[in-house]
């Protein structure tokens, strides 16, 4: 009879958890850089010589939709060969809807001499040429095309990562509005972290990033007269550190912090009338100090593996609005920002398989939907993972 009953449950697990997203990495608070992950190939892409022989799905519901990701790295004699589907841009194109977006691309990272990898990402979207009417009834012809490139690459040895990457998209096309749109975009991002074993149970992880992006948009009518330009800049500089202890070979506890996050975040719009022009400016620079993270992984028996992980910030915020015009008085707001979250993890081991999952919270108090309650599932967030 208990046999009936788990395999049940496990079924139930696997059937309503495609309400998914992430894995082990939510279950601990997120961490990222602060522990050693699969996920580290994408912060420091020359750990795939870690993480070779292993191939990752994962399923995301956002609003209604299910998207896929896909990710494996392979061995290839010395070489290890990574192919990512489907990953995020984080670009999207305000106004044209899904007829002309980019953002999901598909990466590919290659690791050679046991120490480095190089990799690109690409994701375009075109489509017919369109023609476009304005006041006089002439015409003009666009035809719509958005295009995203990403270049990638890092080194890791000797207990030390680094990572860097650059990213660059352009797009043209008409929006609802009816108004022709050019957008450029460009980031950087560069990472590293050193790794310390003071005992065979402790690990000490340092790790410092730095990331910078600019995006551009300019707007005109169908006839060639600006309406706007619009600019926005994010700069991100971080600075933490983590202590990972194992007490026994069944557990971890993870303490990690973030004692310095720097995010200075501006954008600019300028309006156009005729010959005339307005500007306006608004910077937002967020200080965190600090972030805080704390989590415990503990193996329960051969087949399943629990996790809960907590993370909290304090933030002090600067939001600033410069409207160059003497009518309007400029305005300077500060205040305090705190926030905290905190997931439950499951993992399920099936020899080479694992189920990796968040548990849906509402689940706890509430129960699941098929019985009057009010979770969507077992499950917020999932991946399945196969080592071969």
């Amino acid at each position: 009879m208990k046999k009936v009953v788990i395999l049940t449950l496990l079924s139930l697990f696997v059937l309503t958890s495609v309400f998914a997203t992430q894995t082990r990495m939510s279950g601990l608070g997120n961490p990222y850089g602060l522990i050693q992950d699969d996920t580290d190939v994408f912060m420091f892409p020359a750990t795939i010589f870690n993480y070779s022989g292993v191939a990752v799905g994962e399923l995301q519901q956002f609003s209604g939709s299910t998207n896929w990701s896909m990710s494996a790295n392979i061995p290839i004699l010395e070489y290890k060969l990574g192919v990512y589907l489907n990953q995020d841009t984080g670009i999207d194109l305000p106004g044209y809807g899904t007829d002309l977006d980019i953002p999901k691309s598909v990466e590919f990272n290659f690791g050679f001499m046991d120490k480095f990898a190089v990799g690109f990402g690409t994701s375009v979207d075109y489509k017919a040429e369109e023609e476009h009417t304005y006041g006089n009834n002439e015409t003009k012809k666009v035809e719509p095309n958005a295009n995203f490139y990403s270049f990638f690459g890092g080194y890791s040895a000797n207990n030390m990562d680094f990572g860097f990457r650059v990213e660059m998209a352009n797009a043209e096309a008409v929006d609802n509005a009816d108004e022709y749109f050019e957008m450029g975009h460009t980031y950087f991002e560069v990472n590293g972290r050193q790794i310390l074993k003071p005992a065979y149970n402790i690990e000490i992880i340092v790790k410092a990033g730095f990331s910078m992006d600019m995006t551009e948009f300019n707007y005109e009518e169908i006839d060639g007269t600006k309406v706007r330009d619009e600019e926005e800049s994010n700069t991100m500089l971080d600075l933490g550190f983590s202590l990972q202890v194992k007490p026994d070979d069944r557990n971890k506890i993870i303490f990690g912090v973030t004692p310095v996050m720097y995010n200075p975040h501006i954008m600019k719009i300028t309006h156009y009338n005729g010959n005339a022009s307005s500007e306006t400016e608004n910077e937002l620079t967020t200080l965190f100090f600090p972030e805080y993270n704390l989590a415990v992984e503990s193996k329960i028996n051969s087949w399943l593996t629990g996790r809960f992980g907590a993370n909290q910030s304090y933030s002090h915020i600067t939001d600033k609005m410069n409207y160059n015009n003497d009518n309007i008085d400029d305005t300077e707001d500060t205040y305090y920002d705190k926030n905290y979250y905190m997931n439950l993890g499951l993992t399920f081991s099936f020899g080479n398989f694992c189920v990796d999952s968040v548990l849906e919270q509402e689940l706890l108090f509430d129960g699941p939907n098929f019985i009057g309650g009010k979770a969507n599932g077992l499950a917020s967030e999932i991946s399945v993972k196969y080592k071969f």
